[in-house]
Protein backbone atom coordinates (compact mmCIF):
# COMPACT_ATOMS: atom_id res chain seq x y z
CA UNK A 1 0.00 0.00 0.00
CA UNK A 2 1.59 3.27 -1.11
CA UNK A 3 1.27 6.69 0.48
CA UNK A 4 2.94 9.01 2.92
CA UNK A 5 3.12 7.49 6.41
CA UNK A 6 1.22 9.68 8.87
CA UNK A 7 1.63 7.33 11.83
CA UNK A 8 4.85 5.28 11.47
CA UNK A 9 4.30 3.39 14.75
CA UNK A 10 1.26 1.60 13.35
CA UNK A 11 2.96 -1.75 12.57
CA UNK A 12 1.17 -4.99 11.82
CA UNK A 13 1.72 -8.54 13.02
CA UNK A 14 0.78 -11.69 11.15
CA UNK A 15 -1.55 -14.38 12.45
CA UNK A 16 -1.98 -17.94 11.20
CA UNK A 17 -4.73 -18.05 8.58
CA UNK A 18 -6.49 -21.02 10.19
CA UNK A 19 -6.45 -19.32 13.59
CA UNK A 20 -7.97 -16.15 12.11
CA UNK A 21 -10.80 -18.14 10.55
CA UNK A 22 -11.49 -20.00 13.79
CA UNK A 23 -11.64 -16.76 15.79
CA UNK A 24 -14.09 -15.14 13.36
CA UNK A 25 -16.33 -18.19 13.24
CA UNK A 26 -16.35 -18.62 17.02
CA UNK A 27 -17.13 -14.93 17.50
CA UNK A 28 -20.15 -15.19 15.22
CA UNK A 29 -21.40 -18.42 16.77
CA UNK A 30 -21.07 -17.06 20.31
CA UNK A 31 -22.97 -13.96 19.20
CA UNK A 32 -25.94 -16.16 18.35
CA UNK A 33 -25.49 -16.41 14.58
CA UNK A 34 -26.89 -19.69 13.28
CA UNK A 35 -24.20 -22.20 12.23
CA UNK A 36 -24.57 -22.10 8.44
CA UNK A 37 -24.65 -18.31 8.37
CA UNK A 38 -21.67 -18.08 10.73
CA UNK A 39 -19.59 -20.39 8.53
CA UNK A 40 -20.52 -18.60 5.31
CA UNK A 41 -19.85 -15.16 6.78
CA UNK A 42 -16.58 -16.24 8.39
CA UNK A 43 -15.46 -17.73 5.08
CA UNK A 44 -16.32 -14.53 3.18
CA UNK A 45 -14.43 -12.30 5.62
CA UNK A 46 -11.48 -14.69 5.88
CA UNK A 47 -11.21 -15.15 2.12
CA UNK A 48 -11.11 -11.38 1.59
CA UNK A 49 -8.26 -11.00 4.10
CA UNK A 50 -6.44 -14.01 2.66
CA UNK A 51 -6.61 -12.43 -0.80
CA UNK A 52 -5.28 -9.11 0.49
CA UNK A 53 -8.63 -7.30 0.34
CA UNK A 54 -8.22 -6.17 3.94
CA UNK A 55 -10.78 -3.37 3.61
CA UNK A 56 -13.54 -5.99 3.32
CA UNK A 57 -11.94 -8.67 5.46
CA UNK A 58 -11.83 -9.69 9.10
CA UNK A 59 -11.34 -6.10 10.30
CA UNK A 60 -15.12 -5.67 9.79
CA UNK A 61 -15.98 -8.37 12.34
CA UNK A 62 -16.48 -5.96 15.30
CA UNK A 63 -18.78 -3.81 13.15
CA UNK A 64 -20.90 -6.81 12.20
CA UNK A 65 -21.12 -8.01 15.79
CA UNK A 66 -22.41 -4.58 16.82
CA UNK A 67 -24.97 -4.82 14.02
CA UNK A 68 -26.16 -8.17 15.37
CA UNK A 69 -26.34 -6.83 18.92
CA UNK A 70 -28.16 -3.68 17.80
CA UNK A 71 -30.72 -5.55 15.72
CA UNK A 72 -29.62 -4.43 12.25
CA UNK A 73 -28.51 -7.95 11.26
CA UNK A 74 -30.82 -10.89 11.92
CA UNK A 75 -28.65 -13.73 13.30
CA UNK A 76 -31.28 -16.38 12.51
CA UNK A 77 -32.92 -15.38 9.23
CA UNK A 78 -35.44 -17.39 7.24
CA UNK A 79 -34.07 -17.26 3.70
CA UNK A 80 -36.71 -17.59 1.01
CA UNK A 81 -36.06 -18.39 -2.65
CA UNK A 82 -38.68 -18.10 -5.38
CA UNK A 83 -37.94 -19.26 -8.93
CA UNK A 84 -39.58 -16.83 -11.34
CA UNK A 85 -38.60 -18.38 -14.69
CA UNK A 86 -36.37 -21.23 -15.90
CA UNK A 87 -33.31 -19.01 -15.40
CA UNK A 88 -34.27 -16.39 -12.78
CA UNK A 89 -35.25 -16.13 -9.16
CA UNK A 90 -35.86 -13.84 -6.20
CA UNK A 91 -34.17 -14.34 -2.84
CA UNK A 92 -35.30 -12.73 0.43
CA UNK A 93 -32.37 -12.46 2.86
CA UNK A 94 -34.61 -11.58 5.84
CA UNK A 95 -31.99 -9.02 6.96
CA UNK A 96 -29.41 -11.74 7.65
CA UNK A 97 -25.72 -11.54 6.84
CA UNK A 98 -25.14 -10.50 3.23
CA UNK A 99 -22.30 -13.02 2.94
CA UNK A 100 -24.56 -15.94 3.87
CA UNK A 101 -27.44 -14.75 1.71
CA UNK A 102 -25.16 -14.02 -1.23
CA UNK A 103 -23.43 -17.39 -1.33
CA UNK A 104 -26.80 -19.13 -1.06
CA UNK A 105 -28.21 -16.97 -3.85
CA UNK A 106 -25.21 -17.68 -6.08
CA UNK A 107 -25.70 -21.41 -5.56
CA UNK A 108 -29.33 -21.00 -6.61
CA UNK A 109 -28.10 -19.13 -9.71
CA UNK A 110 -25.71 -22.01 -10.46
CA UNK A 111 -28.52 -24.53 -10.07
CA UNK A 112 -30.62 -22.56 -12.54
CA UNK A 113 -27.68 -22.36 -14.94
CA UNK A 114 -27.18 -26.14 -14.87
CA UNK A 115 -30.63 -26.48 -16.43
CA UNK A 116 -31.11 -23.28 -18.41
CA UNK A 117 -27.51 -22.35 -19.33
CA UNK A 118 -27.58 -19.22 -17.22
CA UNK A 119 -29.07 -18.19 -13.91
CA UNK A 120 -29.67 -14.82 -12.24
CA UNK A 121 -30.93 -14.20 -8.73
CA UNK A 122 -31.98 -10.84 -7.26
CA UNK A 123 -31.52 -10.54 -3.48
CA UNK A 124 -33.64 -8.24 -1.34
CA UNK A 125 -33.70 -7.31 2.37
CA UNK A 126 -29.98 -7.92 2.63
CA UNK A 127 -27.06 -6.34 4.49
CA UNK A 128 -23.44 -5.50 3.65
CA UNK A 129 -21.96 -8.52 1.87
CA UNK A 130 -18.23 -7.74 1.81
CA UNK A 131 -16.05 -8.60 -1.16
CA UNK A 132 -18.05 -9.51 -4.27
CA UNK A 133 -15.31 -11.91 -5.40
CA UNK A 134 -16.51 -14.37 -2.75
CA UNK A 135 -19.67 -14.98 -4.75
CA UNK A 136 -18.39 -14.75 -8.32
CA UNK A 137 -15.55 -17.18 -7.60
CA UNK A 138 -18.07 -19.74 -6.35
CA UNK A 139 -19.45 -20.14 -9.88
CA UNK A 140 -15.97 -21.03 -11.14
CA UNK A 141 -15.96 -24.17 -8.99
CA UNK A 142 -18.36 -25.65 -11.55
CA UNK A 143 -16.73 -24.16 -14.66
CA UNK A 144 -19.18 -21.28 -14.86
CA UNK A 145 -18.62 -17.55 -15.20
CA UNK A 146 -19.84 -15.73 -12.10
CA UNK A 147 -21.02 -12.13 -11.77
CA UNK A 148 -21.92 -10.16 -8.64
CA UNK A 149 -23.21 -6.64 -7.97
CA UNK A 150 -24.32 -4.61 -4.98
CA UNK A 151 -25.27 -1.02 -4.27
CA UNK A 152 -23.83 0.75 -1.24
CA UNK A 153 -23.83 3.78 1.06
CA UNK A 154 -24.25 6.90 -1.16
CA UNK A 155 -20.72 8.28 -0.88
CA UNK A 156 -19.77 8.85 -4.54
CA UNK A 157 -19.59 12.46 -5.68
CA UNK A 158 -21.76 12.72 -8.78
CA UNK A 159 -20.20 13.89 -12.03
CA UNK A 160 -20.06 17.71 -12.13
CA UNK A 161 -21.82 17.92 -8.75
CA UNK A 162 -20.81 18.90 -5.25
CA UNK A 163 -22.85 16.26 -3.44
CA UNK A 164 -23.06 12.47 -3.36
CA UNK A 165 -25.74 10.23 -4.84
CA UNK A 166 -24.58 6.66 -5.59
CA UNK A 167 -22.34 4.36 -3.58
CA UNK A 168 -19.19 2.52 -4.57
CA UNK A 169 -21.50 0.02 -6.34
CA UNK A 170 -18.90 -2.65 -7.16
CA UNK A 171 -19.01 -5.00 -10.12
CA UNK A 172 -17.33 -8.39 -10.20
CA UNK A 173 -16.78 -11.10 -12.81
CA UNK A 174 -14.82 -14.33 -12.36
CA UNK A 175 -14.00 -16.98 -14.97
CA UNK A 176 -12.00 -20.22 -14.68
CA UNK A 177 -8.54 -20.63 -16.25
CA UNK A 178 -6.80 -23.86 -17.21
CA UNK A 179 -3.62 -23.79 -15.11
CA UNK A 180 -4.18 -21.28 -12.28
CA UNK A 181 -6.94 -19.80 -10.15
CA UNK A 182 -9.76 -17.94 -11.90
CA UNK A 183 -9.56 -14.57 -13.57
CA UNK A 184 -11.36 -12.21 -11.19
CA UNK A 185 -12.13 -8.55 -11.63
CA UNK A 186 -13.70 -7.09 -8.49
CA UNK A 187 -13.76 -3.33 -8.41
CA UNK A 188 -15.74 -0.42 -7.05
CA UNK A 189 -16.94 2.29 -9.41
CA UNK A 190 -15.07 4.77 -7.22
CA UNK A 191 -11.28 5.04 -7.25
CA UNK A 192 -11.28 3.66 -3.71
CA UNK A 193 -13.96 2.21 -1.44
CA UNK A 194 -14.95 3.84 1.86
CA UNK A 195 -13.69 0.80 3.77
CA UNK A 196 -10.32 0.99 2.02
CA UNK A 197 -10.04 4.68 2.89
CA UNK A 198 -10.79 3.75 6.51
CA UNK A 199 -8.02 1.16 6.23
CA UNK A 200 -5.59 3.86 5.09
CA UNK A 201 -6.61 5.89 8.12
CA UNK A 202 -6.16 2.92 10.46
CA UNK A 203 -2.67 2.38 9.07
CA UNK A 204 -1.77 6.05 9.29
CA UNK A 205 -1.31 6.49 5.54
CA UNK A 206 -1.98 9.46 3.30
CA UNK A 207 -4.27 8.71 0.35
CA UNK A 208 -3.10 8.73 -3.27
CA UNK A 209 -4.49 11.63 -5.28
CA UNK A 210 -7.90 11.37 -6.91
CA UNK A 211 -9.56 9.16 -4.27
CA UNK A 212 -11.64 11.35 -1.99
CA UNK A 213 -13.06 14.79 -1.27
CA UNK A 214 -14.22 16.62 1.85
CA UNK A 215 -17.82 17.54 2.63
CA UNK A 216 -17.59 20.50 0.25
CA UNK A 217 -16.46 18.32 -2.66
CA UNK A 218 -12.85 19.53 -2.47
CA UNK A 219 -10.27 16.78 -2.96
CA UNK A 220 -8.30 15.72 0.14
CA UNK A 221 -5.63 13.09 0.78
CA UNK A 222 -6.28 12.86 4.54
CA UNK A 223 -8.48 9.79 5.19
CA UNK A 224 -10.30 11.29 8.19
CA UNK A 225 -11.43 14.28 6.11
CA UNK A 226 -12.95 12.24 3.29
CA UNK A 227 -16.73 12.66 3.08
CA UNK A 228 -17.11 11.93 -0.64
CA UNK A 229 -15.58 9.28 -2.90
CA UNK A 230 -14.45 10.16 -6.41
CA UNK A 231 -15.70 8.03 -9.33
CA UNK A 232 -13.38 6.23 -11.74
CA UNK A 233 -13.30 8.10 -15.04
CA UNK A 234 -15.61 10.85 -13.75
CA UNK A 235 -18.97 10.46 -15.55
CA UNK A 236 -18.06 6.94 -16.75
CA UNK A 237 -17.73 5.59 -13.22
CA UNK A 238 -20.91 7.44 -12.27
CA UNK A 239 -22.71 5.78 -15.18
CA UNK A 240 -21.53 2.29 -14.24
CA UNK A 241 -22.66 2.92 -10.65
CA UNK A 242 -26.13 3.72 -11.97
CA UNK A 243 -26.13 0.45 -13.96
CA UNK A 244 -25.32 -1.46 -10.78
CA UNK A 245 -28.09 0.34 -8.90
CA UNK A 246 -30.61 -0.62 -11.57
CA UNK A 247 -29.76 -4.28 -10.96
CA UNK A 248 -29.33 -4.10 -7.19
CA UNK A 249 -31.98 -1.51 -6.31
CA UNK A 250 -34.70 -1.41 -8.93
CA UNK A 251 -34.86 -5.13 -9.80
CA UNK A 252 -34.86 -6.07 -6.11
CA UNK A 253 -37.39 -3.46 -4.99
CA UNK A 254 -34.90 -1.98 -2.54
CA UNK A 255 -34.02 1.73 -2.04
CA UNK A 256 -31.88 3.32 -4.74
CA UNK A 257 -29.21 6.02 -5.06
CA UNK A 258 -29.19 8.55 -2.24
CA UNK A 259 -31.95 6.61 -0.44
CA UNK A 260 -29.63 3.67 0.30
CA UNK A 261 -28.81 3.38 4.02
CA UNK A 262 -25.45 4.33 5.54
CA UNK A 263 -23.24 1.49 6.77
CA UNK A 264 -21.58 3.41 9.59
CA UNK A 265 -23.65 6.53 10.32
CA UNK A 266 -27.15 5.05 10.59
CA UNK A 267 -28.23 3.50 13.94
CA UNK A 268 -27.33 -0.15 14.44
CA UNK A 269 -31.01 -0.79 15.12
CA UNK A 270 -31.92 0.28 11.57
CA UNK A 271 -32.22 -2.40 8.87
CA UNK A 272 -30.11 -1.72 5.78
CA UNK A 273 -32.54 -3.04 3.13
CA UNK A 274 -29.78 -3.64 0.59
CA UNK A 275 -30.13 -5.44 -2.73
CA UNK A 276 -27.62 -7.61 -4.57
CA UNK A 277 -27.65 -9.31 -7.95
CA UNK A 278 -25.86 -12.56 -8.77
CA UNK A 279 -25.36 -14.43 -12.02
CA UNK A 280 -23.91 -17.73 -13.23
CA UNK A 281 -23.22 -18.55 -16.89
CA UNK A 282 -22.44 -22.06 -18.07
CA UNK A 283 -19.44 -21.87 -20.40
CA UNK A 284 -20.31 -25.03 -22.30
CA UNK A 285 -23.58 -23.45 -23.42
CA UNK A 286 -21.41 -21.34 -25.74
CA UNK A 287 -17.97 -22.92 -26.09
CA UNK A 288 -16.12 -26.11 -25.22
CA UNK A 289 -15.08 -25.54 -21.62
CA UNK A 290 -11.44 -26.61 -21.74
CA UNK A 291 -10.86 -24.60 -24.92
CA UNK A 292 -12.31 -21.51 -23.23
CA UNK A 293 -10.17 -21.99 -20.13
CA UNK A 294 -7.05 -22.57 -22.22
CA UNK A 295 -7.67 -19.49 -24.35
CA UNK A 296 -8.34 -17.34 -21.27
CA UNK A 297 -5.04 -18.60 -19.82
CA UNK A 298 -3.24 -17.69 -23.05
CA UNK A 299 -4.88 -14.26 -23.09
CA UNK A 300 -3.73 -13.54 -19.55
CA UNK A 301 -0.20 -14.75 -20.27
CA UNK A 302 0.06 -12.58 -23.41
CA UNK A 303 -0.88 -9.55 -21.31
CA UNK A 304 1.72 -10.41 -18.67
CA UNK A 305 4.42 -10.64 -21.37
CA UNK A 306 3.79 -7.13 -22.64
CA UNK A 307 6.84 -4.80 -22.55
CA UNK A 308 7.11 -2.96 -19.23
CA UNK A 309 7.41 0.78 -18.91
CA UNK A 310 9.05 0.25 -15.53
CA UNK A 311 11.17 -2.94 -15.61
CA UNK A 312 10.70 -3.37 -11.85
CA UNK A 313 6.89 -3.41 -12.06
CA UNK A 314 5.11 -6.43 -13.54
CA UNK A 315 2.26 -6.16 -16.04
CA UNK A 316 -0.70 -7.78 -14.32
CA UNK A 317 -4.21 -8.97 -15.14
CA UNK A 318 -7.11 -8.56 -12.69
CA UNK A 319 -6.78 -10.96 -9.79
CA UNK A 320 -2.97 -11.28 -9.93
CA UNK A 321 -2.32 -9.20 -6.78
CA UNK A 322 -4.94 -11.17 -4.87
CA UNK A 323 -3.39 -14.49 -5.96
CA UNK A 324 0.02 -13.31 -4.81
CA UNK A 325 -1.37 -12.17 -1.45
CA UNK A 326 -3.13 -15.48 -0.94
CA UNK A 327 -0.01 -17.52 -1.73
CA UNK A 328 1.96 -15.43 0.77
CA UNK A 329 -0.64 -15.29 3.53
CA UNK A 330 -1.44 -18.99 3.45
CA UNK A 331 2.21 -19.58 4.40
CA UNK A 332 3.16 -16.50 6.46
CA UNK A 333 -0.18 -15.54 7.98
CA UNK A 334 -2.65 -12.68 7.68
CA UNK A 335 -1.41 -9.22 8.76
CA UNK A 336 -3.75 -7.42 11.17
CA UNK A 337 -3.05 -4.00 12.58
CA UNK A 338 -2.85 -3.34 16.34
CA UNK A 339 -6.07 -1.29 16.44
CA UNK A 340 -8.05 -4.22 15.05
CA UNK A 341 -6.32 -6.66 17.40
CA UNK A 342 -7.39 -4.49 20.34
CA UNK A 343 -10.96 -4.67 19.06
CA UNK A 344 -10.66 -8.46 18.73
CA UNK A 345 -9.43 -8.69 22.33
CA UNK A 346 -12.48 -6.73 23.45
CA UNK A 347 -14.68 -9.10 21.46
CA UNK A 348 -12.99 -12.12 23.04
CA UNK A 349 -13.48 -10.79 26.57
CA UNK A 350 -17.12 -9.89 25.88
CA UNK A 351 -17.93 -13.29 24.35
CA UNK A 352 -15.68 -15.27 26.73
CA UNK A 353 -13.73 -16.97 23.95
CA UNK A 354 -10.01 -17.48 23.37
CA UNK A 355 -8.34 -14.36 21.92
CA UNK A 356 -6.62 -14.54 18.57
Amino acid sequence: MKGKILNPENDQRRYRAAAVYDFVEQSLLKSGVEESGAKSTATGLWQASLRGVDSHGVRLLPHYLKAVEGGRINPNPEFRFEQTSPSTGRFDADHGFGHAAGIRAMRHAMELAREAGSGHVAVRNSTHCGSMAYFALEACTEDMIGTAYTHATPKMRSANASETFFGTNPICMAAPMVSEGPFCYDGATTVMSANKIRLYGDRGLELPSGCGADKHGIETRVPDRVAQLLPIGDYKGFGIAMMVDILSGLLTGMPTGDKVSDMFEDPMSQKRNLGQFYGALRIDAFEETERFKTRLQELADRIRREPRQDPEVAVLVPGDPEKAHQADREVHGIPINPMVIEQFETVARHLKIEPL
